[in-house]
């Protein structure tokens, strides 16, 4: 009995001292608008029942919106082809099949997400071959031109174009579409 009590203050103890550093560590003191204060490479650990999936995942920190990298895609190849919705996540990562990102004919699928917290907000990019190999492995040519391309889509990011979302809220949560709608009414 003793033991259960040892772990559960052990558990809240831990537990409240990792938010409280999550709070003083603030990453993100301004956002950007059509820019980012750096790129991070990490990886995206997905676990589904026993299977725990790892990809590399470039991220632009700091940016306007976690749906940057959404949004650029979008408004460059169209509706994505699939949505995967993470078990901690409310919002979809979407998936873009067979997309020539650099114009040399190597056929890529993409995979976008992104992060909002407080202090906190980044958009990201996940990318494929098409044999499903990460492409973001190790520092190659092909992986800086990949970053950087992306980078210019989030630098030239029209913020007029507003056809995403729609598309993805009326997908994702279509009574929020409609505050949003509202919202934009009374303007």
């Amino acid at each position: 009995m003793k033991g259960i009590y040892i772990t559960i203050i052990l558990s809240l103890f831990l537990s409240c001292s990792s938010s409280q550093k999550a709070i003083r560590e603030t990453r993100c003191s301004k956002i950007y608008k059509n820019k980012y204060t750096e790129i991070l490479n990490e990886q995206y650990v997905a676990v589904n029942g026993k299977d725990t999936t790892k990809i590399n995942e470039i991220r632009y920190e700091c940016v306007y919106s976690a749906f940057y990298t959404h949004k650029v895609m979008y408004d460059k190849y169209g509706k994505w082809d699939k949505e995967i919705f993470p078990s901690n996540s409310n919002h979809p990562i979407l998936m873009w099949n067979n997309i020539d990102l650099l114009l040399n004919g190597k056929k890529y699928i993409v995979l976008t997400n992104g992060l909002e917290e407080w202090k906190h907000i980044y958009a990201s990019v996940m990318i494929l071959d098409e044999k499903e190999r990460d492409v973001l492995t190790e520092q190659t040519e092909e992986k800086i031109a990949l970053t950087n391309f992306f980078g210019e889509l989030i630098k030239k990011h029209n913020p007029e174009k507003k056809d995403f979302y729609e598309v993805y809220w009326k997908m994702v949560d279509p009574k929020r579409w409609e505050q949003i709608k509202q919202y934009q009414k009374n303007k």
